[in-house]
């Protein structure tokens, strides 16, 4: 059950640290002892010097032998000596003393409001080496070696030991402020760095971690952001909301995202503007403007790999591909890039793509189809699919209103419009078989065969495996001029085929391009100037 009131090493209660336990000293709180009360476990701690429940100063010397009161020695209320405790001294204590008593026995006093904000109302665990480190800082030691300061044995000595530290957690912050300035100024003015400036201080501080240091940690980059005009600050100025012109590689590594080692190479490669210090044996400190490093973390925001242009645009590796055979990355790819950004694609130019074609949207009455649809799996027409997102790219294929999205598959467009392009990028610009026959009325396999002689001008195409046939308007006009089939000639003078061929034959006209189906002959076309060498219609109707 004593465990649990057993000082030990790194004891998470403060006042339970062996190492700043009293093992010489015995103080004792003067109405306490008076009262009968208890002796309080956070008196044995060797930075203790008030009585928290009363006020008073604790007391440590017997006033009859003015020896020490020693721990195991003599009674509760008398010394060792004899003689009676009663008589102590009663010594108001100050609002520093009983602040600092207060915060290392972990309880709530009205004087920790004179204590930084974190100190306030928490008590780390190490607070007695922060205080020890504290008044070290401020006070010879006897040996003139670091690290060879005695921790105080009795009230007296602890009160002389922790005057500096009392003034700089007291007078919060302007002390601890002043303290940093003069350090600053009395270090190695050759030093680059603040850290180096501090020296061994900046270091012992820097390792006290508990958020109740924090306080400190931000004066302290306060107080350097404005006092330290050399290139490097260090840790705590770097997190600090300071405005300086230049900034360490490890603080601007921290403001674009990438290593320090980077920043070091660019600038001692001139690939971007910077300040090289070599200090010590091969150390180099590089500082950049804090511009610059500004400048590249938006160059780097700008420009992405092709997985953020990707979740930019909405679209799948395979339409993406298709997009960029296409062209619509002739803008967004750039060749030549800003220092130190890693990705190629120009998102902001691949946001205003969308802004301009989505700008150019128009009213759409019919069935539309939306862009994210336009691959491979609408139509196996390669090359049409990409003639339709050129057309889009171009601006001739245009978004329907409403359509509008915040990515580019969103934006749809013309049904008949896209399979008008992707009817022209099959067969070209002209007219097929079919859509001759369904315009005249002459039956297509009467128009094959014509073009097969070579009666009809025409060219060919190749689709699912087969050979289709292209007539261009001009050479359907050029056959319209020189020929007109028998049966349209004949429904137009309102007789029979047969008896048309057989007055033609009487004039002297033959016919041509016919050819047999079965047992009949299709496809009689009469030459327009035999025709008219004949004698024309006039003959033909007198007849």
């Amino acid at each position: 059950m004593l465990d649990a009131v057993r000082p030990c090493w790194k004891s998470d209660n403060p006042v339970l640290n062996w190492h700043f336990e009293r093992k010489h000293s015995a103080p004792v709180c003067p109405e306490c002892i008076s009262d009968q009360r208890p002796h309080q476990q956070s008196w044995r701690h060797a930075f203790v010097t008030a009585c928290t429940e009363h006020d008073l100063v604790l007391q440590d010397e017997c006033p009859f032998c003015c020896e020490q009161l020693q721990p195991g020695k003599g009674g509760y209320a008398t010394c060792s000596c004899g003689g009676s405790l009663l008589h102590l001294k009663r010594e108001r204590a100050s609002d520093a003393e009983l602040a600092l008593s207060a915060l290392i026995a972990g309880v709530m006093h009205p004087s920790r409001s004179c204590l930084p904000p974190s100190l306030a109302f928490r008590t780390p665990r190490d607070i007695g080496e922060f205080l020890f480190f504290l008044a070290a800082s401020g006070v010879p030691t006897k040996t003139g070696k670091q690290g060879k300061t005695v921790t105080p044995t009795t009230v007296k000595e602890a009160q002389i030991f922790l005057a500096e530290a009392t003034n700089l957690l007291t007078e919060w912050p302007s002390a601890f402020q002043e303290e940093v300035s003069n350090r600053l100024r009395r270090g190695d003015q050759s030093a680059s760095t603040a850290p180096e400036r501090l020296g061994r201080w900046y270091q012992r501080l820097m390792r006290f971690t508990d958020p109740a240091f924090g306080d400190f940690r931000s004066v302290l980059g306060e107080t350097v952001n404005g006092s330290f005009a050399g290139p490097y600050l260090g840790a705590a100025a770097a997190d600090s909301d300071g405005c300086r012109e230049w900034i360490s590689a490890a603080e601007a590594a921290r403001i674009i995202g990438i290593r320090p080692d980077r920043i070091v190479h660019a600038v001692a490669s001139k690939q971007i503007y910077g300040k090289l210090f070599n200090r010590g044996f091969g150390h180099r400190h590089v500082v950049i403007r804090k511009a610059t490093a500004d400048t590249i973390r938006a160059h780097r925001n700008r420009f992405g790999d092709k997985k953020a242009l990707r979740d930019l645009w909405g679209v799948s590796r395979n339409q993406f591909d298709l997009l960029r055979e296409a062209g619509f990355m002739a803008s967004i790819e750039v060749t030549e890039l800003p220092a130190l950004v890693d990705a190629n694609h120009d998102l902001e130019a691949a946001r205003k793509m969308i802004d301009r074609i989505a700008a150019d949207a128009k009213p759409v009455q019919g069935k539309t189809v939306a862009l994210k649809a336009i691959n491979l799996r609408f139509t196996t027409d390669r090359k049409g699919v990409l003639a339709v997102l050129r057309a889009i790219h171009d601006g001739t294929l245009r978004p329907a209103v409403g359509s509008v999205g915040e990515n580019l598959t969103a934006l749809e467009f013309d049904q008949a419009e896209v399979e008008f392009i992707l009817k022209e990028t099959l067969r070209g610009p002209g007219l097929t078989v079919q859509e001759v026959g369904r315009m005249t009325g002459w039956k297509g396999q009467c128009i094959a065969h014509w073009c097969d002689v070579g009666l009809l001008n025409h060219e060919t195409f190749e689709h699912a495996g087969r050979v289709g046939r292209l007539i261009r308007m001009e050479d359907l006009v050029r056959f319209q001029g020189e020929y007109v089939p028998s049966a349209t000639l004949a429904k137009r003078m309102q007789t029979s085929s047969r008896g048309l061929m057989t007055r033609l034959g009487e004039m002297g006209v033959d016919l041509i391009g016919a050819f047999q189906d079965g047992s009949a002959w299709r496809g009689h076309l009469v030459r327009l100037a035999d025709l008219a060498a004949a004698g024309g219609a006039g003959r033909l109707t007198n007849d």
